[in-house]
């Protein structure tokens, strides 16, 4: 089974819950789909290796959407990005009612 889901949430606004360990092959699916991907995003990483997860955050920020990211606190960093790539905005949310409301209003 995949370490992550893909689940739409409502018109516009697709859900990724991260539940265990990537390999390689996962993270260039996961990679493909946000390179392809043109609505906003909620990561969800309750439950997740939040230090795997930042890791691969950090890695795939640059092509990340308009993202609303929920679950324990992400490493300080883990959302900056290099000024030279042109970026979706990425925020980090205590929970999901707040990241939702940020995504519909954006």
């Amino acid at each position: 089974m995949a370490p992550f889901t893909l689940t739409p949430i409502e018109k516009g606004i697709m859900r990724c819950r991260h539940s265990g360990s990537f390999t390689p092959e996962e993270v260039q699916t996961l990679a493909t789909f946000l390179r392809d991907y043109r609505g906003k995003l909620l990561v969800d990483l309750e439950g997740a290796d939040v230090q795997e997860c930042a890791k691969h955050i950090k890695h795939l920020r640059p092509m990340m959407p308009v993202t609303a990211i929920v679950g324990p606190g992400l490493p300080p960093g883990t959302l900056e990005i290099d000024q030279s790539y042109y970026a979706h905005d990425v925020r980090s949310f205590g929970n999901e009612s707040e990241a939702l409301t940020w995504l519909r209003n954006y």
